[in-house]
């Protein structure tokens, strides 16, 4: 049984971050730390039923190692990640300190679309016997995983989802821990960003879920992403006792829209804790 759960949000931007270069618009410029955002993604630490602190990331965006210096991150057990766009894999390179300080290799987790991906960008790292000089690199193990086959890690099940980024197929989350805990309002969780569509399937995988983190990009619609109006149709299909969006643009200047949103529907911001 594991204990003391907290969903951390350590990005909930989009790809060009907020603020965005060269823009002078409200949010860009504004003075709510709330209306900057790093590159989105997650971690989730706990304590697992053996006492040892535990770390799992879902992805790891360009923005990681500023993101791991707010957070004081000091170690990583494994890494799910959701697709191989830039914005959620080009800080693959950072969790090498990770290394150094556990002493151990971390798993990464992904679909063969993803993995194929990983292993082509980062060569340096997966194919080290390769590389000129033997300088210090990532120790990863990766592992491949399939839609609605669960992974257990240290206590926790999760399951992959298939998700729709545009015509892209790509993985959301669900995070399940059993055992009557202080946390147990946590779960189930669901990370579902990057969105803009969900299959049948899926839906009955989000059943029962009480935490929901949403793709929720700005108020028009997208392609690829989900609208403010559509993501809250998704939060209330899912009914989960807290939705959480994220991977927002300078669109959404969070006191603008945070006080308009239903009861149970938040936004989220660097930094955020859920528990």
């Amino acid at each position: 049984m594991i204990r003391d759960a907290n969903f951390v949000l350590l990005g909930t931007g989009t790809s060009a971050g907020v603020p965005v270069i060269g823009c002078d618009c409200a949010t860009c410029t504004s003075s709510d730390p709330r209306d900057r955002r790093t590159r989105s993604g997650a971690m989730l630490r706990f304590v697992d039923a053996e006492g040892s602190p535990r770390a799992i990331l879902l992805d790891c965006p360009p923005d990681h190692r500023e993101q791991s210096l707010r957070e004081n991150i000091k170690r990583c057990d494994a890494i799910l990640f959701t697709h191989d766009h830039v914005d959620h894999t080009f800080g693959l390179d950072e969790v090498r300190r990770y290394n150094a300080l556990m002493g151990s290799p971390i798993e990464v987790y992904a679909d063969a679309r993803t993995r194929e991906s990983l292993e082509r960008v980062f060569r340096h790292i997966f194919k080290r016997h390769e590389n000129v000089n033997d300088s210090f690199v990532a120790d990863l193990m990766p592992r491949t995983i399939d839609v609605e086959q669960p992974i257990e890690l240290f206590g926790v099940r999760c399951t992959p989802l298939r998700l729709l980024h545009g015509r892209l197929p790509v993985l959301g989350f669900r995070m399940d821990a059993e055992g009557d805990r202080s946390d147990a309002a946590l779960f189930p969780l669901a990370y579902c960003t990057d969105l803009s569509g969900i299959p049948p399937a899926t839906w009955k995988q989000l059943r029962g879920v009480r935490t929901l983190v949403l793709d929720m990009l700005r108020y028009r619609k997208h392609p690829t992403h989900l609208s403010l109006d559509e993501a809250l149709d998704v939060a209330r299909e899912v009914g989960a006792d807290r939705t959480v969006f994220v991977h927002m643009t300078h669109d959404i200047r969070h006191a603008e829209l945070e006080w308009k949103l239903p009861a149970g529907v938040q936004l989220g911001f660097d930094g955020m804790r859920l528990s």
